[in-house]
């Protein structure tokens, strides 16, 4: 069984996730933005191996804690190559937050650079990697299609869409990217978003007033 277990994280109140399959134990963790303790308790509460990070996009509250988690788990970071100056620049972000830099970490490199149409692998699942910029130039979400999951990052969230007035983003191209690479998605799949409650893209494309 595919498993995901959802971590608020920092004063974002950000959605880190732990996806793992329950079989062989292998997992990744989706957007460590923060509060890494915490998100290590559950690996190791379920005595999991991770062998990678997803990044759906590299603004700070949701990659601050990449470099210490791949320190202490030896793993690998999937992201888009676009976002480099965002993963640099974390500490100096949060200080412009007047947040204590002690706590967010400036963010290696991927590993493995994914731009959409990729597939990635958890145990016996697969994601595919769909390209959703707008939110952030180098956004991605990932689609395990026969779980009708969705790991929507800051694209799309239950009533509203990722904001387009930070450095980078683009308002027509976030429309762009939830009209044509999530709204075609079965009704039923769940969309787990960056942010807030859980929904489906049957419930947004009826009623999220942004997208009517």
């Amino acid at each position: 069984m595919l498993k995901i277990e959802t971590i608020p994280v920092t004063d974002f109140m950000q959605n880190a996730r732990v996806v793992w399959d329950s079989g062989t134990k292998q997992g990744v963790i989706v957007d460590p933005g923060g509060d890494a303790e915490e998100i290590l308790a559950v690996v190791d509460r379920e005595g999991l191996s991770i062998k990678e990070i997803w990044l759906t996009h590299s603004h700070l509250d949701h990659c601050g804690a990449v470099a210490p988690l791949m320190k202490r788990l030896s793993c690998a970071l999937v992201a888009h190559p676009e976002e480099a100056m965002m993963r640099s620049g974390v500490q100096a972000i949060a200080s412009m937050y007047g947040l204590p830099q002690s706590k967010w970490h400036n963010c290696p490199e991927p590993t493995t650079c994914v731009t959409g149409g990729e597939a990635l692998t958890v145990g016996p699942y697969q994601a595919s990697v769909l390209f959703t910029p707008g939110h952030s130039p180098g956004h991605v979400s990932f689609y395990f299609s026969n779980e009708n999951t969705l790991l929507s990052g800051d694209a799309l969230f239950a009533g509203s869409i990722g904001r387009t007035d930070l450095p980078g983003g683009n308002h027509r191209e976030l429309i762009s990217s939830i009209k044509e690479r999530i709204l075609c998605l079965p009704d039923e799949t769940r969309v787990l978003s960056g942010h807030g409650e859980d929904t489906t893209v049957g419930r947004e494309r009826k009623s999220n007033p942004f997208l009517v």
